[in-house]
């Protein structure tokens, strides 16, 4: 299960707004400064949507990521599970 973690700050909130409109994301946290996204299969970030200025969108993932970028380019980011097996 792909997951980010997104920095408890407001620059990174609309991450989590986005990340709460879309049925197949869950959000926990705000708790040791992070919220956690998670989700099943893909999901897509649009950053215009999130109306995220590009310095801090390409810093998106600072928090930490548990999966793959699929795509990630100026306005939109794929994210996925890994295929890792343990």
């Amino acid at each position: 299960m792909p997951v980010i973690y997104v920095v408890d700050v407001p620059e990174f909130l609309p991450i989590v707004e986005a990340a709460r409109k879309k049925p197949q994301c869950r959000v926990s946290g705000g708790e040791k400064g992070y919220y956690k996204v998670e989700w099943d299969g893909e999901v897509v970030f649009n950053r215009r949507e999130m109306k995220m200025k590009p310095a801090l969108w390409f810093g998106m993932f600072t928090g930490g990521l548990d999966g793959e970028i699929k795509s990630f380019n100026i306005d939109e980011v794929v994210v996925i599970g890994t295929n890792k097996s343990l």
